[in-house]
């Protein structure tokens, strides 16, 4: 590399993360260490220098100069997304003109590569990548290309990989169209790469095409696509089996608003990972404008990431997931104690395409209230807009896309908090004409009737109810002292076939009020929120496991400190090509 170029980098760079605790220096750093093949590290040296005229004149000849070399600019510079094992390679290579690289760190390279603006580095990462292609590792090198957009890479990887399926056998075959996480990262390629292998010997290897066929999902394949590329091979139009899976994937994009209630094999995402999601939410400051980002937690990186954006911001809202689809209803757009901006809106996300679509809306606004799935209907229950505060319930049917009205509650409530357990809903806490209130609802839907259960042991309101294990758990949320805010750090269980409330043990770790909720396998997790003892707003994710009766915190913070998100939990594809 020229030695003014690197000069500038390393110049740019440093001022980027001045003030960064032990920064790496050529002496502190550890010796390589030799991996077994094909996870071997490997150091690797700057590719020759560009030509004399590709060399800028000034440090300040290129937008990216000037970032790095204004001191004003770098003040303001905020370097989120870059991990400290990524800062640190980076800066072996700013100091030495060499980077030590692995597969289980060339990511966080390149991410940090990325936002400090040094091509050479991600140009090393990229190399690195391409050699590192094989059996073994395909599936990974594939998924790193496509979170960072390396075209090259990807079509490196894909090209080796359908060399190797050639030589498969049909049982070899067979067991790849069923291995999850695939080794492709759409329907679409896994389709082709199946093709491609009765075409190589047409013959013997066509009697199996409706066995392949009927492994693949087409339904996650999009309707242009199965016109243009599935359509136009000849054995899916004229071999009665596949000509049925051809037509059924057809009928399924045919009706969007009803593809929750088609759900099958055709149409599940390959993978069976859940995910925990945080939506919207509102954040600190004086606009309180609320958020519209979609987020995820990646637990491999231990961190937080945007997967998508919600078509409007929202807060104070309900999510409910339904066969993998997210369903985002209500909240308000802007922030007012009145209601006056809530909202009557239903949109649906879908993670197989990345897509939104909007639903019939509820019949009234609503935010601050209850949602959830029972059976084939969506509830929603109570909550609050410019009118007050709302008893009435409406009832979804996800088949025929109607809302109707049942039985509303026998006193209106906001900031209550709700859960299905047993085919019945419950609803506790919450607020009544501005009170406080312990008090627990049970509802029927067969009967159409709501029933009086057992107080809480405290009045509490803007709280999660959660079920694990036939227990409901109460947590977070404050009450009222006189005209201050307390929060409620007790943590109390409801057993629903003794009707009884009992105080557990461990308290939450901070106050949370209207954090986002979720259960995950054996862990109930509220992410958010806004602590009234410490005056601020959350975003850091804490979670309670009712076996173990303790709670930890998460690594890997939100975007930004929120209140009154929502959290769902939901499979994702194995590679979120979208999420940047």
């Amino acid at each position: 590399m020229p030695r003014g170029r690197l000069a500038r980098e390393f110049l740019g760079a440093a001022r980027i993360i001045e003030g960064v605790p032990s920064v790496w220096r050529a002496k502190d750093h550890p010796p390589s260490r030799t991996l077994d093949p094909p996870q071997q590290q490997q150091q690797q040296q700057p590719p020759p220098p560009p030509p004399a005229q590709e060399e800028p004149g000034t440090p300040s000849s290129s937008p990216d100069d000037k970032l790095l070399t204004s001191p004003r600019a770098i003040n303001n510079l905020v370097l989120q997304g870059c991990s400290s094992i990524g800062l640190r390679l980076v800066l072996e290579y700013l100091y030495t003109a060499n980077v030590t690289l692995s597969l289980d760190t060339v990511e966080e390279v390149l991410s940090v590569s990325k936002i400090l603006h040094i091509p050479q580095v991600t140009k090393l990462c990229v190399q690195f990548l391409n050699d590192q292609i094989s059996v073994q590792n395909y599936k990974q090198v594939c998924k790193i290309a496509a979170l960072h957009g390396l075209e090259e890479t990807k079509k490196l990887a894909n090209k080796y990989l359908v060399e190797d399926v050639l030589l498969l056998n049909f049982e070899e075959m067979r067991a790849l169209l069923d291995s999850l996480p695939p080794p492709v990262e759409s329907e679409l390629a896994l389709f082709q790469m199946s093709v491609l292998w009765l075409e190589h010997d047409r013959e013997t290897r066509m009697q199996y095409a409706p066995d392949l066929m009927k492994r693949l999902r087409f339904a996650l394949i999009p309707a242009p696509e199965l016109v243009e590329r599935v359509q136009s091979v000849d054995f899916m139009r004229t071999d009665p089996v596949c000509q049925k899976l051809l037509l059924d994937a057809m009928n399924y994009h045919l009706m969007p608003f009803r593809q929750h209630c088609r759900q099958s094999l055709a149409s599940r995402i390959r993978s069976n990972k859940k995910m925990l999601l945080l939506v919207g939410g509102l954040p600190p400051g004086p606009d309180r404008l609320p958020s519209n980002l979609v987020q995820y937690y990646d637990d491999e990186k231990k961190t937080w990431k945007i997967l998508t954006i919600m078509p409007y911001n929202s807060a104070h809202h309900c999510v409910v997931e339904v066969e993998n689809f997210l369903f985002v209803l209500g909240g308000e757009d802007q922030w007012n104690p009145n209601g006056k901006h809530s909202t009557n809106f239903v949109s649906r996300y879908d993670p197989r395409f990345n897509s939104w679509i909007q639903l019939p809306p509820m019949q009234e606004r609503r935010a601050s209230f209850y949602a959830c799935r029972l059976d084939k209907h969506l509830y929603v229950i109570g909550g609050r807009n410019e009118t007050g505060y709302l008893s009435s319930v409406e009832c979804y049917n996800l088949e025929t896309n109607e809302w109707r009205y049942v039985s509303s509650l026998p006193q209106p409530l906001a900031a209550h908090a709700g859960a299905v357990h047993n085919g019945k809903i419950y609803i506790s806490g919450g607020v009544h004409n501005g009170e406080y209130v312990p008090w627990l609802y049970c509802y029927d839907p067969v009967m159409d009737v709501w029933a009086r259960k057992q107080d809480m042991n405290t009045k509490r309101a803007i709280h999660t109810l959660a079920v694990m294990n036939d227990r409901l758990y109460a947590i977070g949320g404050n009450h009222l002292k006189g005209f201050s805010h307390l929060d409620v750090m007790l943590v109390e269980c409801y057993d629903p076939k003794g009707d009884q409330w009992n105080i557990l043990q461990t308290p939450i770790l901070e106050g949370r009020s209207g954090p986002g909720c979720a259960v995950l396998d054996d862990s109930i997790y509220l992410v958010g929120g806004y602590s009234w003892s410490m005056g601020a707003y959350k975003s850091s994710t804490i979670c309670y496991c009712p076996e173990k009766g303790s709670w930890t915190e998460l690594e890997g913070d939100v975007a930004e400190p929120l209140a009154g998100p929502a959290c769902a939990t939901v499979i994702l594809p194995a590679c979120v090509p979208y999420n940047k």
